[in-house]
């Protein structure tokens, strides 16, 4: 079984990405288009709060 702290996809630049920071980018860019302020990613704000500039400018 998989848990949140494994490798999901190694980046060139990046590195190794976990299911958990993966999860804080989708979430980021979801609450960036839908408006949302409030993510539970405490650990994974970079990630998150890149994510969220990019859906919060998303037409």
């Amino acid at each position: 079984m998989t848990d949140e702290s494994d490798t999901m996809v190694s980046l060139p630049v990046a590195g190794d990405l976990t299911f958990r920071e993966f999860h804080a980018l989708v979430d980021g860019v979801y609450c960036g288009y839908r408006g949302i302020d409030e993510s539970e990613y405490a650990q994974e704000k970079h990630y998150w709060r890149a994510a969220w500039l990019v859906g919060n400018y998303l037409p």
